[in-house]
This record gives C-alpha cells, sequence and structure tokens, in this order.
C-alpha cells in the first residue's frame, strides 16, 4: 500500500513539473515572440518601457484577418516610441510567411514567424487570434482570446491607460475610430 502511494505521489509530482503554467494579468510574459522575414529575432526585452501588443494569429483564420487592420490602424496612430504591435504568424510555413509579409507590406504592424508553434505553446495559445498586452514594466497587462467588434473599446481603453501610466512623455490617446 505504501508502495501504491509512493508511485501514485511521484507521478503526481512528475505529471505537474510537466505541466505548464497558464499566463494570466501580471506575469512577465516569455521574451522570445519568433523571427522576422529577415530571420531576426525577436525578443520582448528589447522594447522595455514601450506598451507593447501581441497577437497569435493565421491566414485562414477570418477573425485574425478583421483584427490585424485594427491592430495596423492603431500602430499607425501612435508612435513606435510608445507602442510596438507584433503580428505573431502561428504554425504556418516560412514561406507562406514570406508571401503574407509581402501582401502586408504597406500595415503598419511587426510581422514575426512562429512556424511550429513553439512560442505561440509558451504563451499558452489554444487559440486564435490570441492577443496579450505588456505594459511598460515588461507584465502582461491584458489577455483577448478570439475577436470581436465589441472588443475594440476595451482595448482602446486598456492601451490608453497603459500609454498614460508614463512620466516623462506624453503619448497621444487611442481612438476607437481611428483603428478602425
Amino acid at each position: 500500500m505504501r508502495l501504491a502511494a509512493s508511485l501514485l505521489l511521484g507521478f503526481l509530482l512528475a505529471a505537474s513539473a510537466g505541466a505548464k503554467e497558464v499566463l494570466k494579468v501580471g506575469d512577465l510574459p516569455p521574451d522570445s515572440l519568433g523571427r522576422t522575414i529577415s530571420g531576426d529575432r525577436v525578443k520582448l526585452s528589447d522594447y522595455h518601457g514601450k506598451v507593447v501588443v501581441v497577437t497569435f494569429w493565421a491566414t485562414w483564420c477570418p477573425q485574425c484577418r478583421k483584427e490585424l487592420p485594427i491592430l495596423a490602424g492603431i500602430q499607425k496612430q501612435v508612435s513606435r516610441d510608445q507602442l510596438v504591435v507584433f503580428a505573431v504568424n502561428e504554425k504556418e510555413s516560412r514561406e507562406q510567411f514570406r508571401e503574407v509579409a509581402r501582401r502586408l507590406k504597406d500595415a503598419d504592424l511587426s510581422l514575426v514567424s512562429d512556424a511550429d508553434g513553439y512560442f505561440g505553446d509558451k504563451y499558452g495559445v489554444k487559440g486564435i487570434p490570441h492577443l496579450v498586452i505588456v505594459g511598460r514594466d515588461g507584465r502582461i497587462a491584458a489577455i483577448h482570446i478570439g475577436y470581436g467588434e465589441g472588443e475594440i473599446p476595451v482595448l482602446v481603453e486598456e492601451l490608453n491607460k497603459l500609454l498614460a501610466a508614463t512620466v516623462d512623455t506624453a503619448a497621444a490617446p487611442v481612438t476607437a475610430a481611428a483603428a478602425r
């Protein structure tokens, strides 16, 4: 009986050690996001002090295709000195990513490839779009899974709050109209 209890306890401890913790607001997110079209690694730590929006998406996802222009509109409205939007192409080949990057060359987004889903796994991506907002302090400020038009005012409010949370620089507020 003792042996069975010990084995069960060992199994449970091993299983919990291998289980991934779910990211939540206040956590430090994983530093790496993937690679740019030129093959450069993208690290969040390089953007400390800025508000960072990370969305995981794919070309086959209709909601993702609706979300990207909204995020591009937000990026166009706010200086990259204040806010950076990363669109992480999730689980699509590098060739497909290159094609998408060519088509989106005029979109004001920083495109990143996560061809094998490694970084999405680190972020706990189970479905897309999966959006994570990181504050100037480098901690997760908000997580949005899925997309709907009703999310835009919430997103705008969250971003404005984070952009205003600086002492030395005033950022232009985001408007819902400009995001569309």
